[in-house]
């Protein structure tokens, strides 16, 4: 029996009960999951995620924001998502609504190496005032066509940013110096 402690997998689920923790004192859980993300999880993940959030009552113009939020955070955690030494991926994910919005977290390894591009890359998306510039922005990012090594254009968080509307929220918290947990918020208003 192996009885090696992974480090970062407490540090994910201590993140995670602090994130639950808070809230549920600004609003109210749809979902929430700490564990492994891989194709089986994400699909049962997703119907979830629509039969919680049809269950709301919202506009059907969120419900789709929502849910296209989600499932792109989602994969992004999946594809995306650092490995510890253990060769272990960790992630949470936490859907939550207000009285105001319907917010979406999400957390995954990164490479402590890649988080000033990835910050880089964040504060350009939340630098646009004017949604019609943050779709040229993603067109001319497309038409570049800049692949990571993991084959992303970095796409995914342009096109949440433009579907939510709002700045991306963004944190990280050293694990250790090679690793730390990557945390995005997104906030979906309720029109």
């Amino acid at each position: 029996m192996n009885n090696t402690v992974n480090k970062d997998a407490e540090f994910f689920d201590e993140h995670f009960e602090k994130c639950v923790n808070e809230v549920n004192t600004t609003g109210k859980i749809i979902l929430a999951y700490d564990g492994v993300l891989n194709s089986e999880t994400i699909s049962k993940l997703e119907t979830e995620i629509e039969a919680n959030i049809l269950d709301k009552n919202l506009p059907k113009s969120v419900v789709k924001k929502v849910f296209f939020i989600c499932i792109e955070s989602l994969q992004n955690m999946f594809i995306h998502g650092h490995k510890d030494e253990h060769g272990a991926k960790h992630n949470f994910f936490i859907l939550y609504i207000t009285d105001k919005a319907v917010k979406m977290m999400g957390a995954n390894l990164i490479a402590n190496s890649a988080i000033p591009k990835l910050s880089k890359h964040i504060e350009k998306i939340n630098s646009f005032t004017d949604p019609a510039e943050l779709k040229t922005y993603y067109l001319e990012h497309l038409e570049n066509n800049e692949l990571s090594e993991k084959g992303g254009a970095g796409l995914g968080f342009i096109t949440i940013g433009m579907k939510s509307g709002n700045k991306l929220g963004t944190s990280f918290a050293e694990i250790n110096s090679d690793r730390s947990l990557f945390l995005m918020e997104v906030t979906i208003n309720i029109e």
